[in-house]
């Protein structure tokens, strides 16, 4: 009884919390901004990155399912362990309370591996969100170290400068890919340490597994990506390459701030402004469907997984 009760005030709380972010939040109280939000002015693109959000859900579902599916659990519940994850991941810091959600919803006896499941998940999706995000960083400092493009009004950057940032870049790319094998291969150091102390990763996972989370993942940046351009289509952005190289961007930046998610759209506001430098007519849109891809993406699947904890019977 004490479980189901605080249960119900935790996931009550952080639904209240989502709700009121929402309400408050400057879209409604600005009546220009308001106007532009409800009337995009290209519906079809619209339709297309809201259809995107069950197939990121999907994929996130079964990135969950493949490593957590030993007692031949139903895709069912994988779903509502990932919605339920992503109500908590919501309103914690970096998204710690996905984890946390996530690994008390399985079985006792399974919460190591649910842990090393998330983790794994989570580095994969990293390593994508890394390696875009320096594919894209180089392709800008390259521009700016020759003097073209927008970003950098023309000038040009010192090319040893930019040359260092795109090698520190595509090196910690390439390290964050190499985790895993450090942590497996390692026989002394800081490595047996590290796996010492998470007894999980103790029990590697098969090439397999691993490659499937990496292709998961990878579908998963290229859905949330089109999403991005999408919602930037539909009220009335031009998408052309250097779009898809300020998605990247966003995306990197947004995974290197540190904050609770509900404050992430801030964070995408900034940077998505900041490398389009859009005319002031078109910072309103701009901002509008960063709103739109925060919303459809984070919020709506937070407050089904808040709903569903809220009315689901049994809980492990």
């Amino acid at each position: 009884m004490l479980q189901k009760l605080a249960r119900w005030l935790v996931t009550s709380a952080a639904l209240a919390y989502v709700v009121w972010t929402l309400m408050e939040h400057k879209m409604w109280q600005d009546d220009e901004v308001s106007q532009v939000f409800w009337h995009p002015p290209n519906p079809l693109l619209l339709w297309l990155f809201i259809l995107g959000m069950p197939v990121n859900l999907g994929l996130e579902t079964a990135k969950w399912h493949a490593l957590t599916s030993a007692d031949r659990k139903p895709w069912s519940r994988s779903m509502r362990e990932v919605l339920t994850g992503m109500t908590f991941g919501l309103v914690t810091p970096n998204r710690t309370g996905d984890a946390v959600a996530r690994v008390a919803m399985v079985p006792p006896s399974e919460r190591t591996s649910g842990a090393r499941a998330w983790a794994v998940g989570a580095w994969a999706q990293a390593g994508w969100t890394w390696t875009f995000g320096a594919i894209s960083s180089a392709a800008v400092l390259t521009n700016a170290a020759m003097g073209n493009g927008e970003w950098a009004h023309g000038h040009r950057l010192p090319v040893a400068a930019c040359a260092a940032v795109c090698v520190a870049l595509v090196a910690a790319a390439i390290a964050w890919w190499r985790i895993p094998h450090w942590a497996a291969s390692g026989d002394g150091g800081w490595s047996r340490r590290f796996t010492d102390r998470f007894e999980g990763l103790k029990t590697p996972l098969s090439a397999s597994q691993m490659n499937r989370q990496v292709i998961f993942s990878g579908l998963r940046f290229l859905v949330f990506t089109a999403q991005f351009a999408c919602a930037l289509g539909a009220w009335g952005i031009e998408v052309d390459g250097s779009i898809w190289t300020a998605i990247a961007l966003v995306y990197l930046g947004n995974m290197l701030v540190p904050t609770a998610a509900l404050a992430e759209l801030g964070v995408r506001e900034a940077l998505i402004v900041a490398w389009i430098q859009p005319e002031p007519d078109w910072t309103v849109p701009l901002v509008t469907a960063t709103f739109a891809i925060w919303l459809v993406n984070l919020c709506i699947p937070a407050l089904i997984g808040g709903g569903m904890q809220l009315t689901v019977r049994r809980h492990a």
